[in-house]
């Protein structure tokens, strides 16, 4: 059975790997689409993540996802540059950062 988003996000702390988030200060604010969808923010900070619910004003990067498609892109069905390439995943603001944002994070480490 397919998780959902708020599955996924609450997921995201464990998934993430400290050492790649060293030194790291972003706040990436995520807009998930269609059923299921919601709002959430993910603040990096020192190599560590916390994710809540809502919206911020002050967020370095903005994704905006249909919720299926992230559920996708967690399990693995779909990776994320190729959502991106396809139009599937849109980001505003801190193009580099995503790239960098997505390296610190190993779904893997989540399943433990």
């Amino acid at each position: 059975m397919a998780l959902t988003i708020a599955e996924v996000m609450k997921a995201m702390p464990l998934a993430l790997v400290p050492e790649k988030a060293a030194g790291v200060s972003a706040k990436v604010q995520f807009e998930f689409t269609g059923e299921g969808g919601g709002q959430y923010v993910v603040d990096v900070r020192d190599g560590q993540c916390q994710v809540t619910e809502g919206t911020v004003p002050d967020a370095n990067t903005t994704v905006t996802v249909a919720a299926s498609d992230y559920v996708d892109i967690a399990e693995g069905r779909l990776e994320g540059m190729k959502a991106f390439m396809g139009g599937k995943l849109k980001v505003k603001g801190d193009m580099m950062f995503m790239l960098k944002f997505q390296q610190m994070f190993d779904p893997k480490r989540a399943q433990s």
